[in-house]
């Protein structure tokens, strides 16, 4: 079931914003990256290159988490937890990476890879969201 985003949530989705994605590693143990991302047709969007853990461990176990605090108050924070329902490779993945890359820097292409790497986008729907602010 589809959990529904928040025009606060849905905005620092869409932003700029920085993004900690928690997954479970193939031999069972936690791991949490830092991630740029965006939204496709209310799924979250998030893209790695072929070769790092993360995109094994999300093919092996599609659960997942994601957190974000605010800048300027980091008890104002978003929890967000889902399941990866698609995977993309190929040319759709670059063009993938590289809109991220335009979104949270400017430039229009990834500048980063490693020679011969392969990205992979994976689309996450959203099953929890919650937006806490203490007052």
């Amino acid at each position: 079931m589809t959990a529904e985003l928040n025009d606060i949530v849905r905005k620092r989705l869409e932003g700029p914003e920085y993004w900690h994605l928690a997954t479970i590693s193939d031999d069972g143990s936690p791991s949490s990256s830092p991630m740029w991302l965006d939204l496709r047709d209310g799924k979250i969007l998030i893209n790695t290159a072929a070769a790092n853990a993360k995109n094994s461990s999300l093919r092996s176990n599609p659960t997942v988490a994601l957190s974000h605090i605010a800048a300027d108050n980091p008890f104002d924070h978003v929890q967000i937890r889902g399941k990866v329902v698609e995977v993309i490779e190929g040319d759709a993945a670059d063009r993938d990476i590289n809109g991220l890359t335009k979104k949270y820097t400017g430039q229009d292409e990834y500048g980063w890879r490693a020679p011969g790497e392969t990205r992979v986008t994976f689309l996450i729907e959203p099953t929890y969201v919650r937006h806490f602010v203490p007052g």
